[in-house]
């Protein structure tokens, strides 16, 4: 005959066995509502933007300046696409774009810096500062400007630099030559 003590442990530890297995099967369940795993075959496309490494920095010595009430010019562009020699696009940009100029000038000659943007002359905010060698620096900060997916688009610019006429009997800046680096940071626009 059974003893009830042992149908009852047995009865019981089929409790226990059948709760465990109920319990993982509900955790699998739950986890699985959560998680899943997929794999494609297909190429992603996806959005890029790209300045051509030419223009992203830049430096220009300025030299054979001298005194006058004219502008010596210094031209440069931006553009969203790249094109070969013949016009033709080969790369352009997927996205909109903002992108900003930062031109950074030794303090050499008494010069004065002007910007102009597809024929118009920019306000600018123009600051003096140091390094850690004590050089002066002048730092000319344009405003941010955008570009637009889906169209060519190229903004010229233009620096305008003047040695003021005052300074052609000083001969302190005979021999003296001025730096200007120009960079350029962009950002995709989200």
């Amino acid at each position: 005959m059974l003893d009830k003590k042992k149908l009852k442990k047995s009865i019981i530890i089929l409790f226990l066995i059948a709760i465990i297995i109920i319990a993982i099967i509900f955790i699998r369940n739950t986890l699985s509502r959560y998680e899943t795993v997929a794999t494609s075959e297909k190429d992603v496309d996806v959005a890029f933007w790209m300045f051509h490494d030419d223009f992203q920095s830049a430096s220009m010595i300025i030299k054979d300046i001298y005194p006058s009430n004219n502008s010596f010019d210094y031209s440069f562009s931006v553009s969203n696409f790249e094109a070969d020699e013949d016009g033709t696009i080969t790369k352009r940009a997927e996205t909109d774009l903002e992108y900003n100029l930062k031109i950074t000038t030794t303090t050499n000659l008494p010069l004065e810096y002007a910007i102009e943007k597809n024929g118009e002359i920019l306000t600018t905010q123009q600051n003096i500062f140091t390094d850690e060698d004590g050089t002066y620096y002048r730092e000319i900060i344009i405003e941010p400007s955008q570009m637009v997916e889906g169209e060519d688009l190229t903004d010229n610019y233009v620096i305008k630099v003047t040695f003021p006429k005052e300074n052609d009997t000083n001969a302190e800046y005979s021999d003296l030559i001025e730096y200007i680096k120009l960079d350029i940071n962009a950002e995709q626009i989200i």
